[in-house]
């Protein structure tokens, strides 16, 4: 299975074997901190197209990005009934934004990146009998709380109106999904360390339609003492294995 990338140059988006391991029989990790947006952008579509070929493959992506911000579709639209007071990001000033801006294909509107975020990019074949979108999307979630839990933080919850992994009032992840030919790519990213550099830049902007004050980090929640993003990485990505069993 460790073949599945055989037919590419891993070193053309700054990989190598290293960064590859298997997580059980039908699932492949790639794993890289701080990777370029635009290289990690383009391998996820490069692995769809191989993904083509072996299409009961999983490719989970674990990573995380220098600063940087994303632009999606368009914001989350409020169900029938529903109000959401959400800001558009006004792209007369992306010019003028600190770090580097990438106009893409998921669902949401702006948000960001940076290094001390954990960032899940899921690609695979849906199939509505073992695996829709909204058990893939449910399952990011709920594996990042149980381990949050066991970690010591409760209370998170993603039974929202608004899209993504909350603490009471403060948001700790963000989703931002695309499908194209039943294969999704994109996914989460979740605000694992502070990052006062990103936070000040945000205050001018709206991520996701929300005021920056919105967000929070594991870090600003729970003393991490001697806990890193990786050792949390290694145990939600096999929690997550196990949920689509």
């Amino acid at each position: 299975m460790l073949d599945f990338f055989s037919s590419i140059n891993l070193n053309d988006f700054q990989l190598d074997s290293s960064n590859i391991s298997q997580l059980d029989e039908r699932t492949l990790v790639v794993k890289k901190w701080n990777w370029d947006y635009s290289l990690a952008h383009q391998f996820q579509r490069k692995t769809m197209e191989l993904l083509d070929l072996a299409p009961q493959t999983r490719i989970i992506i674990c990573c995380s990005h220098p600063r940087t911000f994303t632009h999606g579709r368009g914001l989350q639209k409020p169900r029938k009934g529903e109000s959401l007071e959400l800001r558009e990001f006004d792209t007369q000033i992306i010019s003028s934004l600190p770090f580097p801006f990438h106009q893409i294909e998921r669902g949401g509107g702006l948000t960001f990146h940076h290094p001390g975020q954990l960032i899940i990019y899921p690609i695979l074949k849906l199939n509505p009998k073992t695996l829709s979108l909204s058990k893939m999307i449910n399952s990011l979630f709920d594996v990042a709380i149980e381990e949050l839990r066991d970690w010591g933080i409760e209370g998170l919850s993603h039974e929202n109106k608004l899209l993504g992994l909350w603490y009471g009032e403060k948001k700790l992840a963000s989703m931002g999904v695309a499908i194209e030919k039943l294969t999704t790519f994109h996914g989460m990213a979740l605000n694992f360390y502070q990052d006062p550099e990103m936070k000040s830049a945000l205050m001018k902007l709206n991520p996701c339609g929300l005021e920056a004050n919105t967000y929070t980090s594991v870090e600003e929640i729970l003393n991490l003492r001697e806990k890193s993003l990786n050792d949390f990485s290694e145990l939600y990505l096999r929690r997550l294995a196990h949920a689509w069993k």
